[in-house]
């Protein structure tokens, strides 16, 4: 076998099986990236490499219909469950980001949701999916929490959306639990704050995960909620929004949260919400009870277990 042969499966086997960004490849070679991005092709073209295009997980279209039929959703993915929860996040984060990659083009205002989904979400995007030509903007949906992990410091995430998609990034420099309505009108009436809530009103897309109720990391919730929470039977929760079983979302005393309101995610043409396997069939009738979820990626057990709660 020639050299050069020796080389393109060597540079293959380095992107397709071991998963590193052409960047990564050309810097550990010593070579430019659209070097790299040749020997890829050349690999393609000499049939070293042989690629299927299909959906990764398969897309149950019954289930997925019966939850159109049902609730306010126009499209997403049911995917069958792995063997273990940890598995089952992991195809349904996969599925996210394909999801972004196949929809991007249409995605010209991205509003990102917070927390351990939607951070896995991002990390799982690769630069190399998106090409140079990419429009638009992103910026996040809430403000950051006092939160050590990076899911939970929205601006983060845009950072790294931006830096692999190309988009444009703005931030939002606010808490996301001010303590008092004087904190929460301090930030708002900040220039950033209303920068980024033009951007609110212009978003086409949001992509948030899915929470319980309880939730961990807590919200504030004893501070915001009181006793309210447990008294109205709350359920789940997405961004900060918390609800019950029948979409009623439930307002505190002292909620003086920072995030986008929800008339301007009504007003949004694509909601995405993205299921992790630790969310109960509850949480999830409820959050689609609430009218704002247009796209839903879930496991088949879920979905199952809604349309039969529904039906009863």
């Amino acid at each position: 076998m020639d050299s050069e042969m020796m080389k393109l499966i060597q540079v293959a086997k380095l992107y397709y099986e071991e998963n590193m960004t052409q960047s990564q490849i050309a810097k550990q070679l010593g070579v430019s990236r659209p070097l790299v991005s040749n020997m890829l092709s050349k690999a393609r073209n000499t049939g070293i490499v042989e690629i299927k295009i299909k959906e990764p997980f398969g897309n149950n279209m019954l289930l997925l219909n019966q939850l159109k039929n049902l609730f306010n959703v126009q499209g997403g993915y049911v995917l069958p469950s792995s063997q273990s929860a940890y598995l089952t996040d992991k195809a349904i984060i996969n599925q996210a980001q394909f999801f972004i990659k196949e929809e991007i083009q249409e995605m010209k205002a991205i509003g990102l949701g917070w927390g351990y989904t939607i951070r896995e979400v991002v990390e799982a995007l690769k630069e190399d999916d998106f090409s140079g030509s990419n429009e638009g903007i992103v910026c996040p949906l809430i403000g950051t929490a006092s939160i050590p992990n990076k899911g939970y410091h929205p601006s983060e995430l845009v950072r790294e959306f931006s830096t692999k998609t190309g988009y444009e990034p703005h931030f939002l420099f606010a808490p996301a639990f001010p303590t008092t309505d004087q904190e929460q009108g301090l930030y708002i009436n900040t220039d950033n704050y209303q920068d980024v809530e033009k951007l609110w009103n212009q978003l086409d897309t949001v992509v948030f995960g899915m929470g319980a109720y309880p939730s961990v990391p807590d919200h504030a919730t004893a501070l915001r909620f009181g006793k309210e929470l447990n008294n109205q039977g709350a359920v789940g929760k997405f961004l900060s929004y918390f609800f019950d079983k029948d979409g009623q979302i439930i307002h505190g005393e002292n909620d003086f949260a920072i995030q986008i309101p929800l008339s301007k995610l009504g007003r949004v043409k694509r909601v995405v919400a993205v299921c992790p396997a630790e969310i109960n069939a509850k949480a999830i009738l409820g959050a689609l009870k609430t009218g704002f979820i247009t796209h839903i990626i879930v496991t088949e057990e879920r979905a199952r277990e809604v349309i039969a709660i529904k039906a009863d």
